[in-house]
Parts: structure tokens; sequence; C-alpha cells
């Protein structure tokens, strides 16, 4: 039923918040990836569903912007980046959560330095910890397999990891990692992600 429930709030471009992740602030973990600008309102209204301890965005934080292929949008994605910041600088800053940011294929670091001044940037792959759990975050896949004992978190394209590590990739949903029990839960993205992704609606630009 949950699934079905799901499918159809993705349909509909909507997200589907199941009430078991609600009421349990600071248990978890939130990641995300390849992000186009028009959905920031829904990571936004998930974040304070949840109210998790960490979000880490695995890059192209705005998604439907392709500054690895057009630098010449540098402005458009100037324009969009407050929005984001709004929420994850915001809320870093606040001490609501921690954030970290690993910088894509598509992001411009001196405006991710600019706009993001409270959050961990990570240029090609970083580790951290979180109550015992360690993790290691990149745009990249390839940057994140083979190591070992970690929980890789990943974008970029739907690849999954090589060896032994355990990973998240943040294209396919939105990830809620339990920093209690280890679990993970899968909150699917709203069926216009993929879309604006591939740039076959240009929505937001």
């Amino acid at each position: 039923m949950k699934r079905f429930i799901a499918g159809a709030f993705r349909a509909f471009g909507a997200v589907y918040i199941p009430e078991e992740l609600i009421g349990r602030p600071g248990e978890f973990l939130l990641h995300v990836s390849d992000t186009p600008s028009s959905f920031f309102p829904d990571l936004n209204r998930i974040i304070s569903k949840v109210r998790p301890l960490w979000v880490v965005h695995t890059g192209d934080l705005v998604d439907q912007v392709k500054l690895g292929l057009y630098p010449s949008l540098i402005n458009t994605y100037r324009d969009r980046i407050p929005r984001l910041s709004a929420i994850l600088d915001r809320g870093s800053r606040k001490g609501d959560f921690q954030v970290v940011i690993s910088l894509g294929n598509h992001d411009d670091s001196d405006t991710v330095e600019e706009f993001f001044p409270h959050c961990h940037i990570i240029d090609k792959v970083g580790g951290f910890s979180v109550y015992g759990w360690s993790f290691k975050a990149s745009h990249y896949s390839s940057l994140i397999s083979g190591s070992k004992d970690v929980i890789g978190l990943f974008g970029h394209d739907l690849s999954s990891l090589e060896g032994d590590p355990f990973g998240l990739n943040g294209i396919k949903n939105v990830n809620l990692f339990s920093l209690k029990t280890g679990e993970v839960y899968e909150i699917p993205y709203p069926r216009y992600i993929d879309d604006q992704r591939q740039m076959k609606r240009r929505i937001g630009l």
C-alpha cells in the first residue's frame, strides 16, 4: 500500500513522506543529489517534516543548469543558488543540522563557497563520521568504490558501487539513513525531476 501511495504522489508531481519518518527529529541523515531548482520547495518540506541531523548533497546543486556543458549559464546558476542556500546554509548556521556538499561537474566552486559558508564543502571526495557510522561522499561512485567499512553517498548517474562498500545513490531516491538503526528509507523523487535533469522540459530556467 505504501509503495502504491508513493507512486501516486510521484505521478502527480508531489513527494510522499511516510508518517513513520515524522516525529523522529535528529535521527536521520538525509541524502540528495542532482537537484533541479524546482525541487527546492520539496526539499525544504522534507527537511521541515523529518528534521534530520545531517543533510548531504552530492553535487549538481542546480541540475537543470549544465555548467559543465554551458559555462555561459553561470548567471542563471547564481540566480538559482540562493534558494538552496536559504534552506541548507541557513539551517546549518542556525544549528538545526550539519550540511555536507560534494561539488558536481555542473557546479561552480566559487559560487558554492560564497553562498554556503556554514556548510562542509568537498571538492572530489571526503569522509566524515556520525554516531559511529563512517561515510564517504562524492559526486562520483568511482571515487568511493573500494573503500571498506564506509557508507558511500554519491550521485551523477545511475551507477552503483563496486567492491565491499555499501552505497546510496542520491539520483535514484531521496535517501534517509537512520543513525540509530542503520535502516535506509527511500523517498521517490517527483516524476518531473528526471525530465528536468535531462533537460527535456525547461521548467525553472
